[in-house]
């Protein structure tokens, strides 16, 4: 029933993840959103997942079949899977485990020999197959069942078959690609290499090789990136391709891609929130597309309304294509910084993580009923509103429920438990703060380290260190790349000397007794981030790791370096901010109220982004 799980050892990893164990989160609003997906996902009847598998296998079907995308196509039936394995790995839930087994048994009995049977309404793509492979392959390594991975080899030998290989081109999703259902192929060999890894099966590792995105990956190895609109999530996620490649064959090129692509996404590409993508396009064809696409299409200082999709169309901004597909976009930072952290060791790839913890995935409303997500989060000058109402009517008349996000998001609540902690054989690393605990284990010594804080809704954190003896070892901490004064630090409530820098390790080496108290003070500041260069005057309040939203649309007039002089606090629980009088362009006595955007509930109306002119 059960197969050893194979994982090839690597000799590249600087730190370690600690793979979903060992790790709890303590009461907060993450806390709250990873508790209530895991009660959602749950409760999605079995019957209703199985429905149409069964039905393309002429089994009888109990139960009522899902709408939206899954009506479609069944495309996260392998997310949902996976998700779940990640889920009873950190909670031990057995309710979990045993849905996972029912699931997986059941969907086995639709699938023939040869693989036919996964594609319940006959879309034969790659990425229906990209999305089981990764499923399976969760189900194998966290609960290690044999079963999905001896799946994953029925339906990896279809996909060498069958799935279509004159497709390999630039990666836009045109007409000749959409129609030979290949949308999303370069993302394939993420889960083909670490296939290999968990197998060591050489099939997957030749068929993985085959689906290289080079086109696109070794424009990052140019002095100067170039290529025109690309679609944003995918063209995210297929860094994490190259970093499975990397893995396995241990080329420093695949290194460099992922590392340039960070830094190139991070300072061009990406909103005050970590969002990216507006309208799902990375990478517009005009220099300051960021800002543009927060402008109305009659203001005046948007030269062109139109704008070249990832599909190569033009379009107008329209409300129902937002600034970031909120979701999948988090799933993809989430895992490509991990493998950097991983790799590297380098603090500064918890920054984007950070970004998109507070402001992106943390500020999602929940899933409502019928599988209806907050696809899209909006930055508009003119305002917005959170909904998980998708307005885009599809051509064959499906809603937008049960889509792609509601695939990666369990997935991102679970990520949680991975991003917080690293280890190698000497040192603890805290990336992000969440209120959490970890169990660590040196030299025999069982270590737990507990972080009592409310961060992000208070600048210190406070760690409690229990062991059963006393134990040399160096706690390290991310210093995030917002702090501007110095970090404080104290141990047993001693202030200790640390040359702390943004973007890099705070290093605390010592012999530690049980009970030392480690207390770390990041001075919060408000402060202001432009949308981009182009537009240096439509910007972002931020508080710390924090985005702020004001209640009402306005222009702001003040000194944009120092909006401390003139925005003060009056609620230190709730990050509740105001300007003081005559900070409003228009009306001398007004003042303008900022709060959390992740804090903004559903169909409140929000300005992230505002105007700014200096005194």
């Amino acid at each position: 029933m059960f197969g050893e799980v194979l994982v090839i050892p690597s000799d590249i990893y600087k730190i370690n993840s600690f793979k979903y164990k060992n790790v709890t989160l303590m009461d907060s609003h993450w806390k709250k959103q990873f508790d209530d997906a895991v009660e959602f996902y749950l409760n999605i009847p079995n019957d209703s997942l199985l429905f149409g598998f069964r039905k393309k296998a002429g089994f009888e079907t109990p139960g009522q079949e899902l709408t939206g995308w899954y009506g479609i196509d069944g495309d996260i039936f392998g997310q949902i899977v996976g998700a779940l394995s990640k889920m009873y790995i950190i909670t031990q839930d057995i309710r979990l485990k045993e849905k996972v087994y029912y699931l997986i048994n059941e969907w086995a009995k639709c699938i023939d020999e040869e693989g036919n049977g996964m594609y319940p309404h006959g879309n034969k793509s790659s990425y229906i197959y990209e999305k089981l492979l990764g499923g399976l392959l969760d189900v194998y390594e966290y609960i290690g069942y044999k079963k999905a991975i001896e799946c994953a080899s029925i339906i990896t030998d279809w996909a060498i078959k069958n799935l279509k290989r004159n497709i390999k081109r630039d990666g836009i999703q045109d007409k000749e690609i959409t129609d030979s259902q290949m949308i999303e192929w370069y993302t394939l060999p993420e889960n083909l290499y670490r296939a290999y890894e968990l197998t060591g099966d050489v099939k997957y590792k030749a068929f993985a090789n085959e689906w290289e995105y080079d086109f696109y990956w070794n424009k990052f190895l140019d002095k100067e990136f170039k290529i025109g609109p690309r679609h944003a999530y995918s063209h995210v996620n297929t860094l994490s391709s190259a970093a499975r490649a990397y893995e396995v064959k241990k080329e420093k090129r695949y290194l460099d891609i992922i590392k340039n692509a960070y830094d190139e996404l991070t300072t061009k590409h990406i909103y005050a929130t970590g969002g990216y993508g507006p309208a799902e396009t990375l990478f517009g064809e005009n220099e300051g597309y960021l800002g543009d696409a927060l402008k109305s299409t009659w203001d005046e200082t948007l030269k062109n309304p139109f704008y070249t999709t990832f599909f190569g169309g033009k379009r107008v901004r329209s409300d129902t294509w937002g600034n970031c597909e909120v979701s999948c976009c988090t799933w993809a930072v989430f895992k490509l910084c991990n493998y950097l952290l991983q790799f590297t060791g380098n603090a500064k790839y918890g920054d984007w993580v950070e970004k998109m913890l507070y402001n992106a995935i943390g500020a999602l409303l929940p899933i409502a009923p019928g599988g209806k997500i907050q696809y899209y989060a909006n930055y508009f000058i003119d305002g917005a509103v959170k909904t998980v109402e998708d307005r885009r009517l599809q051509n064959g008349g499906a809603n937008f429920a049960w889509q792609c996000c509601t695939g990666t998001f369990p997935h991102d609540v679970a990520e949680y438990y991975n991003l917080l902690y690293y280890y190698d054989d000497e040192s603890l690393y805290v990336s992000q703060y969440l209120p959490s605990r970890v169990k660590w284990e040196k030299d025999s010594v069982n270590i737990e380290i507990q972080n009592f804080s409310k961060y992000p809704e208070e600048d210190k954190v406070k760690f409690v260190i229990t062991t059963d003896k006393d134990i040399e070892f160096s706690f390290k901490f991310r210093v995030p790349s917002w702090v501007k004064r110095g970090v404080k630090v104290k141990i047993n409530g001693e202030d200790i000397e640390l040359n702390a820098r943004a973007n890099e390790w705070g290093v605390i080496s010592r012999k530690w007794q049980n009970g030392d108290i480690v207390s770390i003070e990041f001075p919060f500041h408000l402060y202001f981030k432009a949308v981009d260069k182009q537009n240096p005057d439509i910007v972002a309040l931020c508080y710390g790791p924090v985005v702020l939203v004001c209640d009402e649309m306005t222009i702001l007039k003040g000194d944009v370096n120092n909006p401390g002089n003139w925005i003060e606090k009056i609620s230190n629980e709730d990050m509740i901010f105001k300007t003081k009088k005559g900070h409003d362009l228009g009306y001398s006595f007004i003042t303008r109220t900022f709060r959390p955007f992740y804090k903004v509930g559903e169909m409140k109306w929000y300005y992230m982004y505002n105007r700014i002119v200096s005194e």
